[in-house]
């Protein structure tokens, strides 16, 4: 596995944001189970950061969200999807934990509904259960 370089962007109770120069990847941890305004104003931070830094890869551990909101997972793919149809992003890896996995819809995580024109970021988004695997799979393959 390759060695992180990380560099502390932004902490607080809820979340951590960490740069990896070298890899150009933001790693985005969830300390603790955030609001639903918690959760999307740590990512907003978060998309901010990544613009600035000129980020490709994404990894977003929140093994310690226990519920995953449904409008969350739609304002999540909507602000991805964004990353992703201006070619800012590569590829975005979330490790989640299992009992939350089994409460997301993946068609609202992997796929654009066949309403909107834009083709889906299928295989640009993965969800992994082990860290370990989601980097691999960022920086590997």
């Amino acid at each position: 596995m390759a060695t992180l370089h990380l560099e502390n962007l932004y902490q607080d109770d809820v979340v951590q944001i960490e740069l990896d120069k070298g890899n150009a990847m933001l790693q985005f941890t969830f300390l603790q189970q955030p609001t639903l305004e918690q959760f999307r104003n740590r990512y907003q931070l978060a998309f901010d950061r990544a613009g600035l830094k000129g980020i490709k890869l994404w990894l977003t551990d929140a093994q310690n969200i226990k519920v995953m909101q449904p409008e969350n997972q739609t304002w999540l793919k909507q602000n991805m999807a964004t990353l992703f149809d201006t070619n800012q992003l590569q590829k975005f890896a979330i490790v989640m934990a299992p009992e939350c996995f089994v409460m997301t819809n993946p068609n609202k995580v992997y796929e654009k509904p066949a309403t909107e024109t834009n083709a889906p970021v299928s295989g640009k988004i993965k969800v992994h259960f082990a860290k370990d695997a989601a980097l691999d799979w960022l920086l590997n393959e």
